[in-house]
């Protein structure tokens, strides 16, 4: 999962497909078409971007796994959860929140609906991981090709664990664990601390 390109190597190959199609249409004189394409390309650039960061690492604190912005906050059982928009805006890395084992609780291939509906829970693409003390599951949105995870078992706060372009994140936290974030706040992967431990 390590990578220190500019841009994430699992981005290369739709970013070198739509530039092919931008020199083709240009090439049989559809310039609009063509232009469009080469916007395209730009934009999967700039939402496969992997900027370098300086992890806040703290075995005292929970990191936030990826960027996004807090919509819901919910109580569930007694454990809180937290629900994160994730866009292509936001850089798609998804890091490990604490040091712990890390676990592939559910993987299911499946649609990419939008992910606030009930449906998209049962059928879109999702992957749930297991840390410690948290759990943390991706639903994919309309825009996400594919949700690329690690084999790893033992990760690092900080550790690279998945690319995630589009959708939807929850962070679920145990129940003597209280989050420190609102609706509303940007959070920041490796560097907003979602809760103290």
């Amino acid at each position: 999962m390590n990578n220190n390109s500019i841009i994430l190597n699992s981005g290369y190959k739709y970013i070198a497909i739509t530039f092919v199609i931008a020199i083709i249409l240009t090439i049989l004189d559809l310039d609009t078409l063509g232009a469009i394409a080469f916007i395209i390309t730009l934009v999967i650039g700039f939402a496969y971007s992997n900027p370098n960061r300086d992890i806040l690492k703290d075995e005292d604190s929970i990191l936030s796994p990826i960027d996004g912005v807090v919509t819901a906050i919910d109580k569930v059982g007694g454990k809180q959860k937290i629900y994160c928009k994730i866009n292509l805006c936001d850089t798609p890395t998804v890091r490990a929140p604490i040091d712990s084992t890390l676990k592939i609780k559910k993987y299911q291939n499946g649609l990419n609906l939008n992910p606030n509906s009930y449906k998209a829970k049962l059928l879109n693409e999702q992957v749930t991981f297991l840390f410690n003390s948290l759990k943390l599951t991706l639903i994919s949105d309309i825009c996400n090709p594919k949700i690329e995870y690690t084999k790893q078992t033992n990760v690092s706060q900080g550790d690279r664990v998945a690319v995630f372009v589009d959708g939807l994140a929850i962070l679920t936290l145990d129940k003597d664990i209280k989050s420190s974030v609102n609706i509303g706040d940007k959070l920041i992967s490796g560097q907003s601390i979602v809760s103290y431990i």
